[in-house]
């Protein structure tokens, strides 16, 4: 056809991917003696439709890895698809309207048994990944967003449909007829990539755009009735986020795949320029060191899309965005911000709307994908340590660009402090579920925050001991939403308020709240930081003059101190310092008697005992957030409250030990100085310190048990 890159053509010109001929002997001699599958046999090169992501000569690595032990889980699930649930679900219960579940049920479920086709001769598979396909025909909008009230602007529903449509045009090609699968591709085209175009054109163009709306017509608010939040600015917020990352990178596989059965038309030129433009645009919103700001969970979706994206531009010689983020950073950045527990080995440091399903489920995550395509591409030996053993399960996309050649080399071992762009910090002992790890959230705004600044995280002993509440409903009507505030969190209250945040009218969108780290640094025993988040907590109370949260890790130990400085300029006030366990299985509770100047948060396999002491006097109580109890109930926290003054300091020791361990704990303080001793069947530490600045100085000294 004009335009299009004939099959023969393509194969002889495309990118050398993790192929048979490159492989080591050994992999290679496998590789031979595993046959093709019957579809691929009969079809020759055609069975793959376009090659988008791999060629026919790529099945013979992808099923070697597909029946290898570190693709188990993946095997698992594909083989647990409820086949028959599926095709009552599409013969008598999918509703054309409901874009926000039953669309993304049938694209998943689309993709995966495509998947299993090819991997395992599964016709029963393909025809179910075609039924899947055909029912998704008959939805006439592909999303539940409107511009002007009548066109439909694709973000994350219309993105995965196109994404599945395209790809199980290419998978199922040796079992789908020609004409059907561009019949496919050309509802794609409308449904698809139009509305793709329109909503990066829309975040490109913002002064264009008459205004973005939900469809009535959707189930949308069916779902989800408190989520009617303001979408005049929409367009705007979306720009820097994943949900811009998104329709990008559907929008340059839609239009290359349409392009591939159709040849070059204006439309293609037109997506294509679009795309490139728009995932261009990210070498600005990942930092330099390869973070994110969304956190984890979304800097995994929106790398994996780009990555998507890439592959397949470099592949058809369309463009070459490679080195459009810092792939061996961003490694960095998963690997800094993983914190492995006993209950979920693959948990993450969960600041704002990130974290884990807590239904003790330990293993859905799947953030392999993206260090799999870093360590094959860059043959970075960490990231495929990463993919291998902190990521979670792994997904179709981990297969396509796993390369079992790559040898994993684990980060080193032992302390260390890790530290972002961002001005995200964290220190551990290691990536054990028994390793410590205690992590802070300072800097600047971002998509899907919360007032968190210098909130901190605790993990020691495989369990969680100072946590964040995980994932607050997005609504904010919904009384949960307190969960998004600084009351929510480990963090600082100056008479009972925390630092700016934003009302949720628009959504989870950034706040205007900063803070930075001012100090950090490790020694032999311990590393420290200093974070000043005053402009954060002045942009509530103008008579804020300074909050500075200082925190020394101890590791041996372990122990945790955390030296609390606020002050007012005329105003005396109270500071409370909150500390939030963790009670999502029922193991989990916070005790805290008020004249004993100290608290306890106590899991099944390790106990959090603390003690604090102020310049002004302080007590303990034990609480729950006034929200629905059976969110309150999963989120207990301890409360230290202060003196009223207008210059407080707080220093709160936190001492992981093993259950109904009692370590001996002596606080003092006296003017500006304060002195603690803590001795534990590990040994004793010693820290002084004294508030006489902006960030107090201090001494630590440790004697480990003999």
């Amino acid at each position: 056809m004009p335009g299009s890159i004939s099959r023969r053509r393509f194969l002889a010109n495309a990118p050398v991917a993790v192929g048979a001929a490159t492989l080591a002997p050994t992999f290679f001699q496998r590789a031979i003696a595993d046959p093709m599958p019957r579809a691929v046999q009969a079809a020759g090169n055609d069975a793959i439709g376009f090659g988008l992501f791999f060629d026919t000569a790529d099945l013979r690595r992808m099923r070697t890895s597909f029946r290898s032990d570190a693709f188990a889980s993946l095997r698992a699930r594909l083989g647990a698809v409820d086949r028959d649930g599926m095709r009552r679900f599409i013969a008598s219960e999918v509703r054309y309207n409901d874009q926000l579940f039953d669309i993304v049920r049938l694209s998943d479920t689309a993709q995966v048994m495509a998947l299993q086709y090819l991997m395992t001769d599964d016709e029963d598979a393909a025809s179910l990944a075609a039924e899947c396909i055909r029912t998704i025909m008959k939805f006439e909008r592909w999303d539940y967003f409107l511009e002007a009230g009548e066109r439909v602007v694709g973000i994350q529903r219309a993105s995965s449909t196109l994404i599945a449509v395209a790809v199980c045009s290419d998978w199922l090609a040796g079992y789908v007829d020609d004409e059907e699968r561009r019949q496919w591709l050309e509802v794609m085209r409308e449904r698809g990539c139009e509305p793709c175009f329109l909503s990066t054109w829309s975040m490109r163009y913002p002064d264009q755009v008459v205004g973005w709306s939900r469809d009535e017509s959707s189930t949308y608010f069916e779902h989800r009735p408190e989520d009617r939040v303001d979408l005049s600015r929409r367009h705007i917020i979306l720009d820097t986020t994943n949900l811009k990352a998104v329709p990008a990178s559907a929008l340059a596989i839609g239009a290359v795949c349409y392009q591939q059965a159709f040849g070059e038309t204006e439309a293609t030129r037109r997506w294509i320029e679009q795309a490139t433009f728009s995932l261009g645009t990210f070498r600005d919103f990942f930092e330099r060191d390869g973070s994110y700001h969304e956190g984890v969970s979304y800097a995994n979706y929106t790398a994996l899309n780009i990555l998507k994206a890439t592959s397949v531009l470099k592949r058809f010689d369309v463009a070459d965005l490679t080195d459009l983020i810092n792939w061996s950073g961003y490694v960095d950045y998963a690997v800094g911000m993983s914190m492995p527990t006993a209950l979920d080995p693959f948990d993450i440091v969960n600041f704002g709307d990130n974290g884990n399903a807590k239904s003790g489920e330990a293993g859905r995550p799947k953030r392999t994908a993206v260090s799999a395509w870093i360590a094959s591409t860059m043959h970075d030996r960490r990231a495929q340590w990463f993919a291998l053993t902190l990521g979670g399960e792994h997904d179709e996309w981990a297969l396509i660009w796993y390369d079992p050649r790559v040898q994993p080399e684990s980060a080193p071992s032992g302390p260390s402090l890790w530290r972002s762009e961002l001005d995200w910090i964290v220190a551990r002992t290691g990536y054990s579920s028994d390793d410590l790890t205690v992590a802070m959230r300072s800097g600047g705004p971002g998509n899907h925050e919360h007032a968190d600044r210098n909130s901190i995280i605790l993990k020691c002993f495989g369990e969680q001991l100072v946590v964040d509440p995980y994932r607050p409903p997005y609504a904010y009507r919904d009384p949960r939403w307190m969960m998004r505030t600084t009351a929510g969190h480990s963090a600082v209250l100056i008479d009972g308020q925390g630092h700016q945040y934003h009302d949720g009218t628009e959504g989870t969108n950034a706040s205007d709240a900063r803070a930075r780290l001012i100090r950090w640094g490790e020694r032999r025993d311990y590393a420290f930081w200093a974070s000043d988040a005053t402009e954060a907590y002045a942009l509530v109370d103008n008579d804020v003059a300074r909050v500075v949260r200082s925190v020394i890790v101890v590791h041996d130990m372990p122990l945790v101190a955390v030296f609390d400085s606020v002050e007012k300029r005329s105003t005396a006030s109270r500071v409370e310092a909150r500390f939030f366990g963790y009670n999502h299985d029922g193991g989990g509770r916070v005790d805290a008697e008020a004249r004993t100047e100290s608290f306890r948060i106590v899991r099944p396999r390790a106990e959090l005992a603390a003690g604090f002491v102020s310049n002004v006097g302080a007590s303990a109580s034990s609480a729950r957030l006034p929200i629905p109890d059976d969110e309150a109930t999963k989120h207990p926290f301890a409360a230290v409250v202060t003196g009223s003054a207008t210059r407080v300091g707080l220093l709160t020791l936190l001492v992981p030990v093993a259950p109904d361990e009692t370590p001996e704990m002596a606080i003092e303080n006296s003017g500006d100085a304060y002195r603690c001793q803590v001795a534990t069947s590990r040994g004793i530490a010693q820290v002084e310190l004294h508030d006489t600045g902006v960030v107090p100085e201090f001494e630590v000294r440790t004697v480990p048990r003999r």
